[in-house]
């Protein structure tokens, strides 16, 4: 039997993950699509056939994406007028967020709060049917909710998050949060495709990015997973305390 290769792995997931009755019949904007979680899930996207615009700024780096055919829309996340400048270039049917707060960025007060606010303005505005947001499982209340995170302090950061995830559920955009635990440091092992999504909130797992990226197409264009809070769980990733 020929080898696949971990590209090819993660087009099968994709290709199995996304059935005809689960495409998403309309253009998607990923936002953090040049980042370390956003290019598996753009990957797969492309994989699947879908129609994707990838939010980048200007002097983003481009080479996790190279050679798949996405469009860009080039702005700032924390520029109101470019994430709305995006969100009209297309009638996107489904929004991704997997931004990370990094760099120039890691100095801005409420950084997840004001630019999900963005996002989910726009998205709204503009007739988006799904949000779906990748946050961290500690996020807010959620930190008093985990067993495993009991002498966790909440940091400004976390606090943050949980904000972000405040505005997306009282917008009435319909969403789906997927919250990651310990994500095993890079360089990344291959995905173990035994991940799955549980709606238990007092859950804490490991969990590798391209898995992540698999889970997100198990959400699109799933009714089942609307207006829902997951947590990313994979209990066959051994979790390194310290890291």
């Amino acid at each position: 039997m020929t080898r696949l290769s971990r590209r090819g792995l993660l087009s099968a997931a994709a290709a199995a993950a996304v059935s005809p009755a689960r495409a998403s019949s309309g253009p998607i904007i990923v936002f953090g699509g040049t980042g370390r979680l956003g290019a598996p899930i753009v990957k797969l996207l492309v994989a699947a056939g879908e129609d994707v615009t990838v939010f980048v700024r200007k002097d983003s780096t481009r080479e996790r994406l190279t050679g798949l055919a996405v469009d860009y829309a080039i702005g700032d996340l924390t520029d109101d007028a470019s994430v709305a400048a995006a969100f009209d270039r297309k009638s996107f049917h489904i929004a991704i967020d997997a931004s990370a707060q990094r760099g120039e960025s890691s100095r801005i007060e409420r950084f997840y709060e004001t630019t999900t606010r963005s996002i989910v303005t726009h998205a709204k505005r503009t007739g988006v049917r799904h949000l779906i947001h990748h946050g961290s499982i500690g996020a807010g209340a959620n930190l008093r909710e985990v067993p495993y995170l009991k002498d966790y302090k909440g940091t400004p950061g976390m606090i943050d998050k949980g904000n972000a995830e405040r505005v997306i559920v009282d917008s009435g955009l319909p969403y789906t949060i997927i919250r990651n635990g310990w994500v095993p440091l890079d360089p990344q092992p291959p995905p173990t495709y035994h991940a799955s999504l549980s709606p238990d909130v007092t859950t804490f797992s490991g969990v590798t990015r391209d898995d992540l990226a698999i889970l997100t197409m198990d959400v699109i264009g799933n009714p089942a997973r609307l207006n829902k809070i997951y947590h990313a769980v994979d209990a066959t990733v051994k979790i390194q305390r310290g890291d």
